[in-house]
């Protein structure tokens, strides 16, 4: 338990210590637990045997009030899933309990813990459902001066909590009313009020603060992630020069409420700008999962003189161009939200968000701004293939639609739709607040129309012309009907849907395998082709013996 504390403590302080007005510390993590992203730790995996904890590594007190809102996932098995996470507190160092039915707590004393159990173990007094309870020192059992509160079904809905999804847990502590509160799934599941400082800690009200988990026979992925630490305070009180902003900044909850709204941009988003004409206290209220709202204040105090600091709305630049910020102040120091910048001027090129807060030395006071900076687009332009070649009689439609600009040609002449019947280059400009964008199409038109019929063919065997057959580069799309005649109207041949370029269908220079004499002989063609034409063509050929 002790241990798993430690483990949690070290896991929040690093979540906030992302953020601004963060504390810098790391989370102890024991046995299998991992990082998993900034605020998100694994206890344990889908492994037999494991225990893992988080611990913070600075005690906090208990005689102070606290609040922390959570996420929790205890895997996706049911039946074949255990064993549960434990929320502890515990004086005595960062280690890890036992595992198995102890979760991780098991055996550490002197201990609270808030157990979250998803198996029946029968001789702890398990009762059948996923349930919830309050123990002290280390015990794990439902019986006896140990168990404070529960146990009770973890969930007021369901029976099963291993339902493969993340589910808030909240744990408040009124300090003054010395009542300990769990909420889980958005219901208030136990409380319990009594002297813990005294009876439990022996009078020490300094404790660490973590989760453990653990795994025995069955297991399941166990999560814990971070949402609101009232431990950790989010917003620092600070001193704003007449006239500047501030940025203020808070995070874990679905909706955000500030007061007073005057001086503020926005009172309902988590970063607000706050530039306030006299010193004023605002308090955010941040709205958990539940609708449950969590406080946290901060006191801007205007003194001084001016210092002011803009950087203007947030924009848009072309991919080429570049911001200058210059915030340039009497004895003052800057920090900007990029290590790699310095010094009250900087250029901006690249995307993002830029930041930066400056301090006055001589009267300690600050102002900040910020600025999102974007590229703005440049789509393509574009009219087509670059060589476009079409039949002859064919109209070539080219469509210029640029949403930033109108498209115009080469001559000046604007267009949307362009219809193109002779060829040669067309090139088109759009006017774009990053340039001038171009792009062209070569056209060529032929004759798509063309069949080679042969003007003699020699049917002597040789291997050599001994038919004659329709040739084309690819115009002929059907041959209808080809046939021949001699030079009396004896039709000689015939053949219909004949495809062109085939010797072997050919005429070969007989009639009932009788060998023609040679002479004139005619031919008539009906055939369609690649324009979209259809015609029957006659022409005459020699037969040569």
């Amino acid at each position: 338990m002790s241990r798993l504390i430690q483990i949690l403590s070290h896991l929040l302080l690093v979540l906030f210590s992302l953020l601004p007005g963060s504390l810098s510390a790391q989370y102890f993590l024991n046995g299998a637990a991992v990082q998993t992203n900034d605020s998100c730790f694994q206890l344990t995996s889908e492994t037999l045997f494991e225990v893992g904890s988080i611990w913070f590594p600075e005690k906090i007190d208990l005689r102070n009030s606290f609040d922390l809102v959570m996420d929790m996932f205890f895997g996706c098995s049911d039946t074949q899933g255990a064993d549960g996470i434990v929320f502890g507190l515990q004086p005595v160092s960062a280690s890890v309990g036992e595992a198995g039915e102890g979760l991780g707590i098991g055996g550490v004393s002197p201990a609270l813990g808030v157990e979250f159990d998803t198996f029946q173990n029968t001789n702890r007094n398990d009762p059948t459902f996923d349930h919830v309870a309050i123990m002290a020192n280390g015990s794990v059992t439902h019986s006896g001066p140990n168990n404070l509160a529960g146990p009770v079904q973890a969930s007021a809905t369901a029976a099963n909590i291993e339902n493969c999804r993340f589910m808030p847990l909240r744990v408040t502590w009124d300090a003054p009313a010395q009542t300990l509160k769990v909420y889980f799934d958005c219901s208030l599941r136990l409380e319990y009020t009594g002297d813990i400082i005294n009876d439990i800690f022996g009078g020490d009200p300094f404790v660490f603060y973590g989760f453990a988990a653990a795994t025995g026979g069955l297991f399941n992925r166990q999560e814990v992630c971070f949402r609101f630490n009232s431990l950790l305070k989010q917003l620092e009180d600070v001193t704003m020069c007449p006239g500047g902003q501030v940025l203020l900044d808070v995070f874990g909850g679905d909706r955000y409420e500030w007061t007073p709204v005057a001086g503020l941009d926005d009172p309902t988003a988590p970063s607000v700008i706050a530039s306030p004409d006299t010193t004023t206290v605002y308090t955010v209220s941040i709205f958990d999962a539940c609708g449950i709202p969590l406080l946290d204040t901060v006191r801007i105090a205007v003194e001084g003189d001016s210092a002011f600091v803009k950087l203007g709305p947030d924009t848009t630049i072309c991919p080429q161009d570049f911001l200058l910020f210059d915030v340039s102040t009497p004895t003052a120091v800057y920090e900007w939200s990029d290590p790699t910048l310095s010094g009250p001027v900087i250029s901006a090129s690249e995307i993002g968000i830029y930041e930066v807060t400056v301090t006055r030395q001589d009267i300690i006071c600050e102002a900040s701004d910020r600025i999102e900076i974007d590229h703005l687009p440049v789509p393509d332009f574009d009219l087509g293939p670059t060589d476009t070649t079409l039949c002859r009689g064919d109209l070539l439609e080219l469509t210029a639609v640029f949403e930033l600009g109108d498209p115009f040609f080469e001559d000046g002449r604007p267009f949307d739709t362009l219809y193109i019947s002779r060829p040669g280059r067309y090139r088109a400009y759009v006017e774009h607040p990053c340039g001038t964008l171009t792009d062209q199409v070569n056209v060529i038109f032929e004759n798509c129309h063309q069949v080679y019929l042969p003007t003699a063919f020699s049917p002597d065997g040789d291997g050599v012309n001994d038919r004659w057959f329709p040739q084309d580069g690819g115009d002929v799309v059907t041959i209808h009907r080809l046939s021949i005649y001699d030079r009396w109207g004896g039709q000689m041949y015939e053949a219909s849907e004949l495809p062109t370029n085939a010797p072997s269908l050919g005429w070969d220079g007989l009639l009932n395998g009788e060998p023609m004499p040679a002479g004139t002989y005619i031919w008539v063609l009906d055939a369609s082709y690649r324009d979209g034409s259809r015609t029957v063509e006659q022409g005459d050929f020699v037969l040569v013996r």
